[in-house]
């Protein structure tokens, strides 16, 4: 027998020994604390969106919650079924029934080690691929002296591929080196409280090449970074920020800001205001009634644009003179009447005197004006 054997042999003793002497009524059940956490966190961000008028932020958020909600719901039917099997009788495997199943391991899987002295089994997942990102290959470490724990075990990733929102995270379902379980929790539980490690290592690997889309620690969508709307540049969590109207993830330099309320917004959830030029949020912009132009609160005066207040005094102006001029008529003339003010007669003769003086040419225009002014 190669040492190889002889470690899985003397493993196999150990885990049975450690499996005889606990008490298992008292292991501790794992609750979804997580869920109900992400379940808070939604209902706040839910009541702000639809205080602030974001409707469809809250739609999706809605859609979101629904998602958790059915989470939750089998996180807490799993946390059933596993105090069941903790409470329920059974047959402790013996040490031979625990080595088979560490061959069978050997079989299923290509790496498969026993640890002595930190007491662990590990066992080495292939490489796992999730909606075309590569994770990597993952190792299974179960400390056979925390049998009886929830989670004996823990998950390490041999080349990590973290998300970009943490470096703790390693798979959509691992944080800290922790297996969110998931749908399955209860059958993880059953097998750690029996015994069956081959049946144990299986199911986590299962779990690891699932992806349960809204339960999960980091969402594969934003594995690499989140994209930013306007220009797809990737970006940390951190270093993003949400359109307050449509809720677009933005990067630092695509993101703008309300003149008027100095919030941030995508490029299309801000318009700008026709007098002064500069960007607004649809909740700073009033429309003018005289034009019907959206316009900033700063450009508005009685109620109207700038333009059309600007008209609206003109007219005003206009109308004052023409008042003015009508109950105003003319004055005669300072220096006495006119020609109008004198009969046409008196007129032509004057004109005759003058023009006799001037020449025949000239008598003889206003000899013609005279006989014109006695016909008629």
């Amino acid at each position: 027998m190669n040492k190889h054997k002889r470690d899985m042999l003397r493993a196999a003793v150990l885990i049975h020994g450690q499996l005889a002497s606990r008490d298992r009524p008292t292991s501790s059940v794992s609750l979804p604390d997580y869920t109900w956490t992400a379940i808070r966190r939604l209902q706040g961000q839910i009541t702000r969106a639809a205080r602030l008028g974001w409707n469809g932020a809250a739609r999706r958020l809605g859609r979101e919650m629904a998602d958790v909600l059915r989470r939750f719901q089998a996180d807490l039917e799993a946390t059933r079924q596993t105090i069941e099997s903790q409470t329920a009788s059974s047959t402790i495997p013996c040490s031979s029934e625990i080595y088979r199943d560490l061959t069978a391991l050997q079989e299923e899987f290509d790496d498969v080690e026993a640890h002595l002295e930190e007491h662990e089994l590990v066992v080495t997942t292939d490489c796992i691929v999730l909606d075309d990102i590569e994770l990597g290959e993952f190792e299974i470490h179960l400390d056979w002296q925390q049998l009886g724990s929830s989670h004996p075990y823990r998950i390490v990733a041999r080349d990590p591929n973290p998300a970009a929102q943490s470096t703790e995270i390693t798979h959509p379902h691992v944080q800290s080196e922790t297996l969110c379980e998931g749908d399955g929790h209860a059958a993880i539980q059953a097998a750690l409280a029996q015994g069956r490690l081959y049946d144990l290592f299986l199911l986590v690997s299962q779990v690891l090449h699932t992806y349960a889309r809204g339960s999960a620690y980091a969402e594969l969508d934003n594995w690499n970074g989140i994209l930013c709307r306007d220009c797809g540049t990737t970006m940390s969590p951190d270093d993003s920020y949400g359109c307050q109207r449509c809720g677009s993830e933005l990067c630092d330099d695509c993101r703008q800001s309300c003149a008027g309320c100095e919030e941030s917004y995508c490029s299309g959830c801000l318009s700008q205001c026709p007098e002064c030029e500069m960007d607004f949020c649809r909740g700073c912009m009033t429309a003018c009634p005289g034009c019907d132009r959206k316009i900033c609160g700063s450009c508005m005066e009685d109620d109207l644009c700038l333009r059309c207040r600007e008209e609206q005094l003109q007219e005003e102006e206009e109308s004052d003179d023409v008042d003015d001029h009508s109950n105003h008529p003319t004055a005669p003339h300072a220096d006495g009447p006119t020609d109008a003010d004198q009969p046409a007669e008196e007129v032509c003769q004057a004109k005759y005197i003058a023009t006799r003086e001037e020449g025949p040419d000239a008598a003889a225009e206003s000899h013609r004006l005279g006989e014109t002014l006695v016909s008629a």
